[in-house]
């Protein structure tokens, strides 16, 4: 059988994975790990590789960097993004990501995604000056663009929530996630 695609995404797979996790619930936890390494000033090299998918680890080909830095306006390098700039587009990649899963597996052709996200950081927060501000970010905004010369309004619409309702970054950064730390 030859595989399919739409939007870019392999229907035979994309169904089979959506098919093997719900006849298979113990198959559907992933377990990603990243390690950050300082690389002197304010950069640094976060990389990953492996993962695992229930109890079977996964061996991807390649492993991923990503090079995190402060702007020089704030004593940085500029060497790469800051970690909020980070974080924007995880969250808008994930929301792009979800819509194309869930356009693809309800057969809805699209044209292109844009998603704009914009946040504040109070530095603050971040630097200790001021007890009475986070040192998150205070608030992201996010515009969503979704093009399809096929799909109707009500479709477009639904994808856009199902993109929010969907994403583990969005469920993840407006929900309480635990974490624990150690030193070690």
């Amino acid at each position: 059988m030859s595989s399919k695609l739409l939007n870019g995404v392999d229907t035979q797979v994309l169904s089979s994975v959506f098919s093997s996790i719900q006849n298979h619930p113990d198959t559907a936890k992933a377990t990603f790990s990243v390690s950050s390494e300082w690389n002197g000033g304010f950069t640094v090299a976060s990389s990953c590789k492996d993962f695992r998918i229930g109890t079977q680890m996964v061996e991807r080909k390649n492993a991923y960097t990503i090079v995190h830095d402060f702007p020089e306006q704030f004593s940085g390098e500029g060497k790469g993004p800051t970690v909020c700039e980070n974080c924007m587009a995880s969250l808008g990649t994930c929301i792009t990501q979800t819509i194309v899963a869930h356009a693809t597996a309800m057969e809805i052709k699209l044209d292109g995604i844009r998603i704009d996200v914009e946040g504040d950081v109070d530095i603050r927060g971040f630097s200790g000056v001021s007890e009475n501000v986070r040192p998150g970010a205070q608030e992201f905004r996010v515009n969503v663009h979704l093009e399809s010369k096929s799909a109707t309004k009500e479709q477009l619409d639904k994808l856009y929530e199902i993109g929010k309702r969907f994403s583990p970054a969005m469920d993840t950064l407006t929900h309480s996630t635990t974490i624990k730390t150690s030193l070690v």
